[in-house]
């Protein structure tokens, strides 16, 4: 008994789909500048970590394919608070994808210059 019930979780288990990625966008530049220009910490700090989450993305990158050189001394603060002025200057970008705006941020203000 206990076999065909596990045999019967097994195919269950199996058969179910299971989804790996998501197809779906998280944010928007608009959304995201919600949580950029918010007085919440917390608010503040999901745009902080996605902000971080870009960036470790660009770094993980090969290196022969960027040339981004963020200084060590920066603060996230002053990151985010860039951003928000790059994103206000460039308001054409709001229904954009929010990482692509990020990594358009930095191309521009973090080239390297060696």
């Amino acid at each position: 008994m206990v076999k065909k019930i596990s045999i019967f979780l097994l195919v269950i288990f199996i058969s179910a789909k299971s989804y790996a990625a998501s197809n779906n966008l998280f944010f928007t530049t608009a959304q995201f500048m919600t949580y950029c220009k918010s007085e919440n910490l917390y608010e503040q700090g999901v745009c902080d970590g996605y902000i971080i989450a870009v960036n470790d993305v660009i770094y993980s990158l090969k290196k022969e394919n960027i040339n981004i050189c963020v200084p060590e001394n920066i603060s996230i603060r002053k990151i985010r608070l860039s951003i928000v002025n790059f994103i206000i200057d460039n308001a054409e970008l709001m229904s954009v994808e929010a990482n692509k705006v990020i990594g358009k941020f930095f191309i521009s203000n973090f080239e390297c210059k060696n």
